[in-house]
């Protein structure tokens, strides 16, 4: 069974393929990008490194030959992306790929107002459409994102502001998901499942600042205000319009309540349970603490 990881330059596909060499030969895993200079480590060992790009589909029939498991990473431009992703289920139709092991989102359903949802729910009629058998791992809120990108700008002023009003989160990380991931690729029976990968308690982004503070020794307080406050302010730090309206969205579909399903999978699948928020913090203190990278 070979396994096919496309967008392989990526974090999370490189942590997949990463645990996928805990249990295959570097004979059966193809990794796919179009940056294959920044996988020459997996080539080094023995993995097929081949040239593709979703912008380019004449590209991808050969760069997904002798497949018989694809997993296929959303990407991560609104609206083009599903151009992309249909690229890739009609190339991987062409090669002869059989299954599809695709990273969707727990928030993934029609009465969502979450602005990235609907580019997923396109690709599931895709993946439903193309006769092929299709695993839908739908991945919690990335541990990574408040803990990297929001936090460290929040802890530095002082306040955490946005429109979340207390509502929680199972804030997974993203290493857990790729483990998860590896799983699936690695093991039979998953073909027609749904499976929500999520961390292993829910928090708020209140939740969230308090912890930071304590693992920094940093005083963060924390705001909720209403969707048109937080754009305006969104709007004054020159955020653009679209990434704009990704985060207010966000807040709308975390206050009614999308951002909580809690589940077993992580645990279940691999075999460990998914790890809390907390252990990310403690691996980012100098960035969160305005030290530097860690």
């Amino acid at each position: 069974m070979r396994i096919v990881i496309a967008s392989a330059s990526g974090q999370l596909a490189r942590a997949t393929a990463e645990y996928v060499l805990e249990k295959v030969s570097p004979d059966d895993l193809i990794l796919v990008s179009r940056n294959v200079g920044a996988l020459a480590d997996f080539a080094d060992r023995g993995v097929t490194v081949r040239y593709g790009d979703y912008d380019r589909p004449e590209s991808l029939p050969a760069a997904f030959a002798g497949g018989e498991r694809l997993l296929l990473i959303s990407l991560h431009e609104l609206g083009h992306r599903v151009t992309q992703h249909e690229n890739a289920v009609n190339a991987a139709k062409a090669a002869g790929v059989r299954h599809i092991v695709y990273t969707s989102y727990i928030m993934v359903d029609p009465a969502c107002p979450s602005t990235v949802v609907p580019d997923h729910l396109r690709t599931h009629e895709l993946l439903d459409d193309s006769g092929l058998d299709v695993t839908y791992l739908r991945n919690g809120l990335y541990a990574e994102t408040p803990v990297t990108q929001i936090l460290p700008p929040a802890i530095a002023r002082g306040m955490l502001v946005d429109n979340t009003d207390h509502a929680r989160g199972a804030f997974v990380h993203r290493d857990d998901c790729a483990a998860v991931a590896a799983a699936v690729l690695t093991s039979p029976g998953h073909e027609g499942e749904t499976y929500d990968v999520t961390g292993p308690e829910l928090l708020s982004f209140a939740d969230i600042t308090a912890l930071a503070a304590k693992v920094t020794g940093r005083p963060v307080a924390y705001q909720s205000v209403d969707d048109a406050s937080f754009e305006a302010g969104l709007r004054e730090a020159g955020v653009p319009d679209d990434v704009r309206g990704m985060i207010v969205s966000f807040g709308v579909a975390l206050r009614a309540g999308w951002g909580e399903p809690l589940t077993d999978t992580v645990e279940r699948l691999t075999g460990r349970p998914p790890r809390p928020i907390v252990d990310l913090m403690e691996r980012h203190r100098a960035l969160l603490t305005g030290a530097g990278a860690p």
